[in-house]
């Protein structure tokens, strides 16, 4: 799989927009909406590695900000 100047990819299975959810050295896991998965190699140029940990990054503040809300909401009920 081959990811675009914006890090992004299209699904195979629906077409649909992959972003990158995870980074490790070699490979970069992307999803799309409907959650279907798949791994692409870490890009070589710096610049695509700078916006794949940036999606990657984005993805993790907004989860954590997600289960902070679920933690105030159980403290409330």
């Amino acid at each position: 799989m081959t990811l675009r100047r914006d890090a992004t990819a299209d699904c195979p299975e629906c077409h649909l927009p992959m972003f990158p959810v995870a980074a490790e050295a070699t490979t970069v896991t992307l999803e799309c909406a409907n959650r279907h998965r798949t791994a692409a190699a870490m890009p070589a140029d710096a610049a695509l590695r700078r916006l794949v940990r940036g999606w990657v990054s984005r993805r993790g503040a907004q989860l954590h900000v997600q289960h902070e809300r679920w933690e105030d909401d159980a403290d409330d009920g």
